[in-house]
């Protein structure tokens, strides 16, 4: 069997309005009970699906919608979907370890503060470590199945709001 490589899309899109949808979206976080997840200092994907995330309510009507549509263009898809999404803090010393998202596309990441480039997520291609420019305020997108973790933060607080996302109907 031949395999022919392929290369994938990575995505960086600015957030509009950025510095205004942080201080709403950090209050809203601030305002969800502190639950640590393996080395990560506080985030909400092990709470109940039924909890209340007022943060992603506001994150998908004011931020995603205008992100997704632009990239169903550009994958010439005629719908998009969020399948899951939630949010990571991390404090001094904390992490995550490598990782990927089956049943989806694509993995987004918001770098909702990011006070150092170095904390960016961690992405391997082939076993490499993908470098990639990014700042606080864009979102990254990244094909799902890519291994990506965060390494051992900084001094100041790093978070972030990731959401898996499909594209059907591609012409």
């Amino acid at each position: 069997m031949d395999i022919k490589e392929i290369k994938s899309d990575f995505i960086i899109c600015e957030v509009p309005d950025h510095h205004k949808h942080k201080a709403i979206l950090l209050d809203l976080i601030d305002k969800i009970p502190n639950h640590p997840y393996e080395e990560i200092s506080k985030t909400d994907w092990n709470l109940p699906k039924t909890f209340e995330r007022k943060y992603l309510e506001y994150f998908y009507s004011h931020i995603t919608k205008n992100i997704m549509d632009q990239q169903k263009k550009y994958f010439k898809a005629a719908r998009w979907v969020i399948a899951q999404g939630w949010f990571q803090q991390y404090q001094k010393g904390s992490s995550h370890v490598y990782h990927n998202h089956p049943k989806a596309n694509f993995t987004n990441v918001y770098f909702l503060e990011l006070p150092d480039k170095h904390f960016k997520t961690s992405l391997k291609v082939k076993e490499k470590e993908y470098d990639y420019k990014v700042k606080e305020g864009q979102i990254i997108t990244f094909p799902a199945y890519l291994p990506h973790c965060s390494k051992t933060n900084g001094k100041k607080r790093k978070t972030i709001i990731s959401f898996n996302s499909d594209f059907y109907d591609i012409q």
